[in-house]
């Protein structure tokens, strides 16, 4: 009998590929109780995980990761940029045209009025980031729901 146990990993070597053991080891093993339970708990373990189920997974997993990988790039609207771009272009030589006189107009308006026009584009912006937001948190969501089905199915 062998008074030197055999290693954890020995064991586990062992217990992985059988038909590779030597022939002193399967003596030990068979002589000695303590390494003989650690070989069985390895088998065992070995065993218990080639009966579990095997995962599946989605197959469109590689399209959904490539998309990741790869930039989108958004569409360009064109017609809404050449309607901003000729309105900015419009605004911009009327106010060298007739600055002054929106100036004047500007300040012979009631209190009120001037608040609004003040007050609309902040409005606007505003409205602007609140519909961003929300357009952000339906994309968030919409990568929660695509990673959660990359969990792995279990076939229990």
């Amino acid at each position: 009998m062998n008074s030197t146990h055999l290693t954890e990993e020995q064991l586990q070597a062992l217990a992985d590929s059988p038909n590779d053991t030597t022939r002193l080891e399967m003596d030990h093993i068979s002589t000695c109780a303590a390494c003989r339970i650690k070989f069985e708990n390895y088998q065992l373990i070995n065993l218990t995980i080639q009966e579990l189920p095997m995962a599946s997974f989605d197959p469109d997993l590689p399209d959904y990761i490539v998309g990741m990988l790869i930039p989108q790039r958004a569409p360009i609207h064109w017609a809404a940029l050449l309607a901003a771009s000729l309105g900015g272009l419009l605004v911009t030589v009327a106010a060298v045209i007739y600055g002054k006189q929106f100036i004047t107009l500007f300040i012979q308006l009631p209190d009120i009025l001037r608040y609004f026009f003040a007050l609309l584009p902040l409005s606007l912006i505003s409205v602007q980031t609140v519909l961003s937001l929300i357009r952000y948190r339906q994309k968030m969501n919409t990568i929660i729901k695509k990673t959660d089905s990359l969990q792995p199915k279990l076939d229990w």
